[in-house]
């Protein structure tokens, strides 16, 4: 190619050249009609969509590594595209329901005045903006398809859409909660706002992956002109001004608060529809300040119907610690059946001592040790060191909830 284009063209064809992996079976075997492992394309596509097929081999693809795809079992092997693409389509749906023609340019409004939440996730399609970018340039378009997916599920449809929504269904001129905040119609034109601003950037950085729904949707996005493509669309500009540590952690606060209420809950088995009462002893008044202010998206999210910031949860409690020190509490009464609990939590504790027993008998028998190889013997005393980690655990979970 490059020889024919100085012959025929008389300058060079290309610059660059890019060099992929190569597509094998699960047994690492190039595909071939002799081998009848190969996958037909047009199959692919027919069954789950040109785009799943594509986000399925781009994503796969890291740098210097070959794609292995299992030709008998396609559901699997073309699930991480379907699966995207699908979620990708309802995140639209939702979003495009939110939005009227009238929705306002995000320049319209001052960043430092938006909440929390609204900041946030415009630094985050920023630094996705920043990521993809430089991963394109550096011909890493698995890491590009990562970050962006990182951003369209992890950021924005998993923590901000599901903050807004009290704000996006808010109507009138009442301020939220009546506590001399915004306008509730002003809140939730700022929101519909970042939802467009953030929705039509993520489309943008994706659709070189997935084109067909990306321009689908970006088609029904507000404000564009009726002759415009997302294919001849501008890229979206990195913006360093929006680059904010401080804000970043803020929000990293309020998702670990929520993240811990919400393991609390997984192991409990609290009941999903069960209200729950939580208090978050702050250590800092910064972070006390953050956790005051973000206690309405703290309670949503975690579906909590009392938080308070003093630590003092009275009764059955479950204890969990941030990384920084800061504790959150939540109590269980009523939630759940806490003699229940605490004959489960014994009788874990009982089995867990039965093998931390045999295991020691195992542990300080000199034959066993000399004998066997050193990696065995390792790997039974980080197995005793694992099991008496789940045995401080239990018992504090049992002191917590007040076991007899």
């Amino acid at each position: 190619m490059l020889m024919s284009g100085y012959h025929f063209m008389h300058t060079k064809p290309f610059a660059t050249v890019y060099l992929h992996g190569t597509v094998r079976d699960t047994q690492h075997r190039k595909m071939s009609k002799s081998l009848g492992n190969g996958i037909d394309p047009l199959d692919v596509v027919r069954l789950y969509g040109a785009d799943a097929l594509r986000w399925t081999l781009i994503a796969g693809s890291s740098l210097g590594a070959d794609v292995l795809l299992d030709p008998n079992d396609l559901d699997t092997t073309f699930a991480p595209g379907r699966n995207f693409a699908n979620k990708l389509w309802n995140i639209g749906r939702f979003i495009l329901a939110q939005l009227r023609d009238d929705v306002q340019p995000i320049d319209r409004f001052e960043r430092r005045t938006l909440p929390l939440a609204d900041r946030w996730i415009l630094m985050r399609a920023n630094d996705a903006v920043q990521a993809a970018t430089g991963f394109l340039e550096q011909f890493r378009l698995d890491e590009a398809a990562k970050r962006c997916y990182e951003f369209v599920w992890g950021e924005l449809a998993d923590w901000y859409v599901e903050a807004v929504k009290p704000r996006l269904a808010a109507s009138g001129a009442a301020t939220a909660a009546e506590t001399g905040g915004p306008p509730a119609g002003a809140a939730r034109d700022a929101a519909r706002a970042v939802l467009a601003h953030c929705f039509d950037t993520a489309l943008r950085l994706l659709h070189p992956v997935v084109p067909f729904i990306t321009e689908e949707l970006w088609q029904k996005l507000p404000g564009r002109k009726a002759d415009e493509l997302l294919a001849t669309a501008s890229w979206p500009t990195f913006q360093p001004d929006l680059v904010d540590s401080e804000l970043d952690l803020a929000f990293l606060r309020v998702k670990q608060a929520v993240e811990k209420i919400r393991i609390i809950r997984a192991e409990y088995k609290v009941p999903p529809k069960a209200r729950l009462r939580a208090s978050i002893k702050p250590r800092g008044r910064d972070r006390r300040s953050v956790f005051e202010a973000e206690s309405d998206t703290i309670k949503r999210l975690a579906q909590v119907e009392e938080l308070t910031f003093d630590g003092g949860t009275k009764g059955p409690v479950a204890y969990a610690v941030f990384g920084d020190g800061s504790e959150v509490s939540v109590a269980l009464e009523g939630a759940i059946d806490v003699q229940q609990e605490c004959r489960r939590l014994s009788g874990e504790l009982t089995r867990l001592d039965q093998q931390l027993s045999t295991l020691g008998t195992k542990l300080t028998n000199q034959n066993f040790v000399a004998r066997a190889p050193a990696e065995v013997v390792a790997r039974e005393r980080e197995k005793e060191r694992a099991w008496r980690d789940q045995r401080h655990a239990l018992a504090d979970k049992l002191r917590s909830l007040g076991c007899s």
